[in-house]
Parts: C-alpha cells; structure tokens; sequence
C-alpha cells in the first residue's frame, strides 16, 4: 500500500507559512535583544511602568 503524500501546492503554501514564522520569531529575538540593551525600554515594553512615573 503506497504512502499518502501531500500535493505540492500544500506543502509549498506550508513551508511558505513556516518561513515567515521563523522570520518574525528571528525578528522578534533580535528586538527582544535590543530591548534588553536599554533597561528604560524593556520596562516600558514589559507593561512596567516607565522610570519617568516614578518621580
């Protein structure tokens, strides 16, 4: 009995799909790391208040 594969124009769509997500994610990672780098804008991306309310 043969093996079910997936038509071409599926897998085609998917790893389209896939390759975007790895794009945002690799994205997302390099501004999380940027973020890191300036404390003021990691507390305000964090839902933290910012330095400037406290005073």
């Amino acid at each position: 009995m043969p093996t079910p594969t997936v038509p071409q124009e599926v897998y085609q769509r998917h790893e389209r799909e896939w390759q975007m997500l790895r794009e945002a994610i690799a994205k997302s990672q390099q501004m999380d790391k940027g973020v890191k780098d300036d404390p003021e804008i990691a507390e305000d991306r964090n839902g933290w208040p910012s330095k400037d309310m406290h005073q």
